[in-house]
């Protein structure tokens, strides 16, 4: 839309490059937005929230799938830094973590939200110690 406005409208519209929700559709889907554990690690002090889980959906259809989702925040303002998803679906995830990413929410902004089970993307509201930090 930016480069429509830009180009056709006479309209120079920026594009904010930061924070961009990207989704890699191989299988199963990888989703992402934010730093890494690695580049935040390297930055500030963090903790990492992980989960690593059979889908029931899967489960219950015998199927070996795992999911992984994972939350990097800062220690110090407890802001999301970044979120990552493998799973089924984890482009339409990422898309909607994304806006909560770039606004700038926090593990407790998610930790407020209400799960809705039973669903993959129930467990990235639902994690509640960190696995590591550094």
């Amino acid at each position: 839309m930016a480069f429509v406005e830009t180009v056709f409208n006479a309209n120079p519209t920026p594009v904010d490059h930061d924070l961009i929700p990207t989704a890699i559709f191989t299988q199963p889907e990888f989703g992402t937005i934010g730093l890494s554990e690695e580049a935040a690690r390297e930055r500030e002090p963090i903790d990492v929230y992980c989960t690593s889980f059979r889908p029931m959906q899967r489960n219950f259809a015998g199927r070996p799938d795992r999911v992984l989702m994972k939350l990097v925040v800062s220690r110090a303002s407890d802001t999301v830094l970044g979120c990552h998803i493998v799973a089924p679906g984890a482009g339409e995830m990422i898309q909607l973590a994304g806006i909560a990413v770039k606004m700038g929410a926090t593990k407790a902004d998610f930790d407020r939200v209400v799960a809705v089970h039973p669903t993959m993307s129930e467990e990235i509201v639902t994690m509640k110690e960190p696995v590591r930090g550094g």
